[in-house]
């Protein structure tokens, strides 16, 4: 018994050590690990749309008044498989996705939504480099175009910068922000998001190999394509759990209240939304 008691002090007093001291954390893809993930969004939209009463006409004629409430609902599921370390420090990565529900709702009426869009599996290969960046060789097996894959590796830049963490010890009670604007190439006519986004990590306890971070979200969005603008903007809360063994995040959820304005030679929308996301990751 007197071992039992001896062996929880020093585990304890490891972690209070621990903790003490701060933990360096890194985002890393570890060799030969499968990494399943499953991402949820549920959005409540409420918009006032007004403009050409053709198209208010229109909406009217489908059952949608004013004000109109949308409801969102996007499911994502899939698995990224890590290869061997390469003699370049570099690590292939393949990666298979599915969307597994869309689901869409104005004023009480469904959207429908085209069957093929949870139908086809998203695949694409690539490989992480020494700076742990995901570099997209290959979609669907075949050869991605500079151009698509300049807008996925954008995308997947975006994410990955949300997670990085500085290159220094945090113990709990240690804060740091992360993000910044990017611009995301949208279709063939040079048309891009602008998005300026940040989050802040607050570092609350270690415990059982695992850190607990409280987020705050903040973001500025613009597309512009023609002469249709949409801006949105939202901050909101959330927390993460990441495993310190495999150097990812395991688990974050958060809720972000949105406010949204489109303007067009024909329509304006002007609304406020709450997005709710759930993210977990199982390593092995």
């Amino acid at each position: 018994m007197k071992k039992i008691f001896l062996l929880a002090f020093i585990c304890f007093s490891f972690t209070q050590l621990w903790a003490q001291h701060g933990v360096v954390f890194k985002l890393k893809y570890l060799p030969n690990h499968n990494y399943q993930t499953n991402v949820s969004l549920e959005m409540k939209a409420t918009a006032t749309v007004t403009g050409d009463s053709l198209i208010i006409n229109k909406l009217k004629e489908q059952g949608i008044t004013q004000p109109v409430n949308a409801n969102v609902s996007l499911a994502l599921a899939g698995v990224m498989k890590t290869g061997a370390l390469g003699a370049d420090q570099s690590v292939p990565i393949n990666m298979d996705y599915k969307i597994t529900n869309i689901s869409v709702s104005a004023n009480g009426n469904q959207v429908p939504i085209p069957p093929k869009a949870t139908e086809k599996d998203i695949k694409m290969s690539g490989h992480v480099t020494q700076d742990w960046k995901i570099k997209i060789d290959s979609a669907y097996g075949k050869a991605v175009a500079d151009s698509a894959q300049k807008k996925m590796e954008q995308m997947m830049n975006m994410m990955q910068k949300q997670i990085q963490f500085p290159d220094k010890p945090l113990k709990p009670g240690d804060s740091f922000t992360q993000g910044g604007p990017m611009n995301i190439p949208v279709g063939k006519e040079g048309n891009s998001v602008k998005v300026d986004m940040g989050i802040t990590y607050k570092l609350v306890r270690i415990a059982d190999g695992k850190a607990y971070f409280d987020m705050i979200p903040n973001f500025n969005m613009n597309l512009q394509i023609g002469k249709v603008s949409a801006d949105m903007s939202g901050t909101g809360t959330g927390n993460m759990v990441y495993s310190i063994k495999d150097s990812f995040p395991i688990s974050k959820v958060g809720t972000v209240n949105i406010k949204i304005k489109v303007t067009s030679p024909k329509i304006n929308v002007d609304g406020t939304a709450v997005a709710t996301s759930k993210y977990d990751c199982v390593i092995n």
